[in-house]
């Protein structure tokens, strides 16, 4: 195998954006800066496409309304052999069809990611997919790798774990959350607990906000933030108005200023209830130096292991997320603690330069497999 850069196909059928498609594109960026080429194939109207081609990436567009379809296998096809396509790398579902099948025409390697921790189906199509279609899977984290072993009997040595992982250049203990406390009015407010995260049902907002009356009954300064924006906002709202707790609640909307606001924070939580892998935000928040609460949901329990780096709770359990904040509030050497044990397990295995090593290190796999059956 040479050692020349390779040319890399991303493809990615979902048009939202969430910690999937910021993996994606911050992958993306990383190999570009190490040499490599890459393609993004998304949707038209996509936030990738948006994103990616604000950042100067390549993209192109490709209708995926449908997991199989001929005239989406075929622009595929053009796209791999105008860019000279080395490897495809999927990451939902209908792309990981179109895409898969594209690749096993045109004889190039297939890479799989597998994001979420939801159970992946046991039908033969499923099964068809992650075993037929792709060389070899990634899944963000132990939890995924191990369901898809047991549950759905894939190949041990075909399934990776490579966790998202957190860029400390921007997410690091020198970061400042004073601007944030200042626009938000938060001077003498304690604690601050916040949650940053796409506003969908799975992450478990609303359980978070059912909590806040109890700990405003023992902690009346008490403020908390729900910084992102997505299809629960409006509901969210609701939902504040409804528990009369608007004056201790403040819902942000989508920001670019995360650090500052998970800085500005006295503990972080990530209320989930489903699909969640090892998360982005945690190990953002634990290379800050925050105390984080998370609900046992997925992959969290990877990384936030119940008073050793943080506090890990039962998901859809207010009572518990209340009892949680109480605590930290209470004893805060030992949340404090806890941060930086969580802090030092982040900079040994989950920052984004071991991601980007670890998924080079698949490519390479794949290529010199390639290379054997040639």
């Amino acid at each position: 195998m040479t050692n020349r850069k390779l040319t890399i196909l991303h493809t990615e059928a979902s048009k939202g954006w969430g910690g999937q498609e910021i993996r994606v594109f911050h992958e993306s960026l990383r190999l570009t800066a190490l040499g490599y080429k890459v393609v993004i194939a998304c949707q038209y109207g996509s936030k990738l496409s948006e994103n990616a081609r604000k950042a100067g990436l390549a993209v192109s567009i490709v209708r995926m309304e449908y997991p199989i379809a001929l005239f989406a296998v075929m622009k595929f096809l053009k796209i791999v052999r105008d860019e000279k396509v080395d490897i495809v790398h999927t990451h939902s579902s209908k792309d990981s069809w179109l895409a898969g099948i594209t690749g096993r025409i045109a004889g190039i390697p297939v890479v799989r990611s597998r994001h979420l921790s939801t159970p992946v189906g046991q039908n033969r199509l499923t099964s068809f997919v992650y075993s037929h279609l792709a060389d070899i899977i990634i899944t963000s984290g132990m939890h995924i790798r191990n369901a898809l072993i047991t549950r759905n009997r894939i190949e041990p040595e075909k399934i990776v774990s490579i966790p998202a992982g957190v860029d400390t250049d921007i997410f690091n203990a020198n970061i400042k959350g004073d601007k944030i406390r200042a626009e938000f009015h938060l001077e003498n407010s304690y604690p601050i607990v916040g949650s940053v995260a796409i506003l969908r049902h799975w992450k478990g907002h609303r359980f978070f906000l059912e909590a806040v009356p109890q700990v405003l009954a023992f902690l009346p300064e008490a403020k908390f933030i729900i910084a992102g924006d997505g299809p629960q906002f409006d509901n969210l709202k609701q939902q504040v108005a409804g528990l009369g707790i608007e004056k201790n609640v403040i819902m942000t909307g989508f920001r670019n200023d995360v650090p500052e606001i998970m800085a500005a924070l006295d503990m972080f939580i990530l209320p989930s209830i489903a699909s969640e892998a090892t998360s982005q935000v945690i190990p953002q928040a634990l290379a800050i130096g925050k105390p984080v609460i998370a609900t046992d949901a997925g992959g969290l329990s990877e990384i936030i292991e119940d008073n050793v780096t943080g506090l890990l709770i039962p998901p859809k359990n207010p009572d518990a997320i209340a009892g949680a904040i109480l605590k930290m509030a209470k004893h805060k050497e030992q949340a404090m603690e806890m941060a930086a044990r969580g802090r030092e397990k982040i900079l040994k295995g989950y920052t984004f330069d071991h991601m980007i090593n670890s998924t080079i290190a698949v490519y390479n796999r794949v290529m010199e497999k390639k290379s054997e059956k040639n």
